[in-house]
């Protein structure tokens, strides 16, 4: 009887084996919702019953029409009451990129295939605002209605939460024709009470920048995600489902109004405008070959970066100057956007007397007083003073201060010696007739005695001059020999030795005269090393490396301030005077065959 019981156990087991096995495997798709807004997410779920690696889901086809994330994958195995349940589910949240009336197509898993499912996609609107019961929802506000073209507005975004979402998700405002940008860097996180529910409010800002004019309307962020349900299965299990949301709140009206006709200028909206001179050019001196560094700086509220205008200098064609590159900033002051370019350059002058910076002026628009104004620097005249050389005026000043200093020594015993005479005569005067003789002898002795110092002084005079002159040609002649040296050190060197040489000692100055001297023993017409690059016979790439070199070799002479490579003019000088071989004796294999 067991045995029987054994048999008969078996035999219904392959019964229910054999059924199951016969039941045909069948993949089916469903979506949460057949009729979404645009930007919706909504859940695609496709589930087959059966399992094994096999069955491959392909989503290729939706990309089309919807953005796919996902998806996700699970199987799982049940028997009840003696039937055993296979199946793999997947998971898919999709999200329509347009409006219309759209299919999903039939997906292939395997050999399987599941139906088309119609997708009717309806323009953003307010529609869904809030989930049942306002447990969920949004509030949009701006800070201002009527702006100009081109002028931001602030959207402030509260979004109030008093359920527990999973995979949330905040997606920016939308308005055709608009640059938008989040601002807020950090979720303002508070919590408030309202009809009894207490709810969590996070803050988002949003700059957004109209690039048309019209009527528009803004449309509210969007909150994607899904919140768990609890759902009774029967009277004694219950399941926990995920339900997809898509909330938004209320859609701005706006006027952008167009560039007023009286406008001139490139157009520029703001409430706030400054055109700085970061450094006082009127504090300094300047001499000819001095690097003059300037910077100004342009300050604009409520603009973005990619926004701000270019600063035009107006310098004169013949002025030389060498820009940084431009340096842009963005920050917030008492909570208003700011953006700053900030240009950098060194001036040069190759003349002295008066050098005029002209006037800059940018053009605006005041937002406020719906006026156009102008961001001005006033026009500069700086003085340019010529280099001085070097001289000797000390040792000729100390010359004629000996000169005076013997001069009024003499004229000094002058007045000293005809204060004797004078005394002496009115004591002979005064005195007996006998005391005459001897005064006359004393004032002879006198005399010659004051003629002996002027003899002296005059000899010692001529010494002095002629010691000044000696010491004068003396030095002169040692600067000169001092000048001098190099050439006569290198006077049997060619040019191109004397220039190779000047670099590796790596003195500017040098290396300017002898750069200058070498490329004019090839090309005479060469009076400015701006014209070296028009007949170095070098490639492109390594005539722009040597054009800056020789910038940087004119801002080391002038300030000392830059730095020069002289290990790259080196290198490019040696495959200068390669390349220039090879080219004239091209040129001359050309001209005589």
């Amino acid at each position: 009887m067991p045995f029987l019981h054994k048999c008969l156990s078996v035999i219904l087991l392959l019964i229910a084996i054999s059924s199951s096995a016969s039941a045909a495997t069948q993949a089916t798709a469903s979506v949460s919702n057949n009729q979404v807004f645009q930007g919706d997410t909504f859940i695609l779920t496709i589930e087959v019953n059966d399992t094994g690696s096999e069955y491959q889901l392909d989503t290729s086809a939706l990309t089309d029409d919807f953005k796919v994330s996902g998806p996700s994958r699970s199987q799982s195995t049940s028997i009840i009451n003696g039937d055993i349940n296979r199946k793999i589910t997947w998971v898919l949240r999709l999200q329509a990129n347009k409006v219309g009336d759209f299919t999903i197509p039939a997906l292939a898993i395997g050999d399987l295939l599941t139906d088309p499912i119609t997708i009717q996609v309806k323009e953003a609107g307010e529609e869904q605002q809030s989930t049942s019961g306002d447990t969920i929802f949004i509030e949009n506000s701006v800070d201002k209605t009527q702006v100009y073209l081109d002028q931001p507005i602030i959207l402030e975004s509260k979004i109030y939460v008093s359920e527990n979402i999973v995979d949330g998700d905040v997606q920016a405002p939308t308005l055709a024709a608009a640059n938008i940008e989040r601002i807020s860097n950090d979720n303002q996180q508070t919590q408030v009470i309202l009809n009894g529910l207490r709810y969590k409010v996070f803050t988002y800002q949003y700059q957004i920048t109209p690039t048309e004019a019209g009527d528009v309307k803004i449309t509210s962020p969007l909150l994607v995600g899904s919140i768990r349900k609890n759902v009774s299965v029967s009277d004694w299990q219950n399941r926990i489902i995920s339900q997809p949301i898509n909330i938004r709140g209320n859609s701005i009206a706006i006027t952008v109004k167009p560039m007023p006709a009286n406008y001139q200028g490139d157009w520029l909206i703001s409430e706030d405008v400054h055109l700085v001179e970061n450094n006082n050019l009127q504090a300094a001196s300047y001499t000819v070959g001095d690097p003059i560094t300037r910077s100004i700086s342009l300050r604009v509220a409520s603009i973005s970066v990619d926004k701000m205008p270019e600063i035009k200098l107006n310098y004169d064609s013949s002025l030389r100057y060498y820009p940084d590159q431009d340096d842009l900033k963005q920050g917030t002051l008492n909570g208003v956007l700011y953006s700053q370019r900030t240009i950098t350059h060194a001036i040069i002058a190759d003349k002295s007397g008066e050098l005029v910076l002209p006037e800059i002026k940018i053009p605006w628009w005041n937002s406020k007083t719906e006026q156009q104004e102008f961001a001005t620097l006033p026009a500069q005249t700086l003085t340019i003073k010529a280099a001085l050389p070097n001289t000797n005026n000390g040792h000729q000043g100390n010359a004629s201060n000996s000169a005076s200093n013997i001069a009024s020594n003499v004229v000094n015993n002058d007045a000293s010696t005809q204060g004797a005479l004078s005394a002496a005569s009115q004591l002979a005067n005064n005195d007996a007739q006998n005391k005459l003789n001897e005064y006359a002898a004393e004032n002879e002795q006198l005399t010659k005695r004051l003629f002996f110092w002027q003899i002296s002084a005059l000899i010692l005079l001529i010494l002095v001059i002629s010691l000044c002159i000696y010491l004068y040609f003396v030095k002169t002649n040692k600067q000169l020999k001092a000048v001098v040296s190099p050439s006569n050190n290198n006077k049997t060197a060619t040019p191109y030795q004397q220039l190779l040489q000047a670099c590796e000692q790596s003195t500017p100055q040098q290396v300017y005269t002898y750069l200058l001297r070498y490329f004019q023993s090839q090309h005479a017409d060469i009076t400015q090393l701006q014209q070296i690059t028009v007949f170095s016979p070098l490639p492109d790439d390594q005539k722009q490396q040597l054009q800056s070199n020789l910038q940087q070799l004119e801002l080391a002479c002038s300030g000392k301030t830059h730095q020069w490579d002289a290990k790259q003019l080196i290198k490019l000088i040696k495959m200068h005077q390669k390349t220039a071989k090879i080219h004239n004796s091209h040129s001359i294999n050309t001209l005589n065959p």
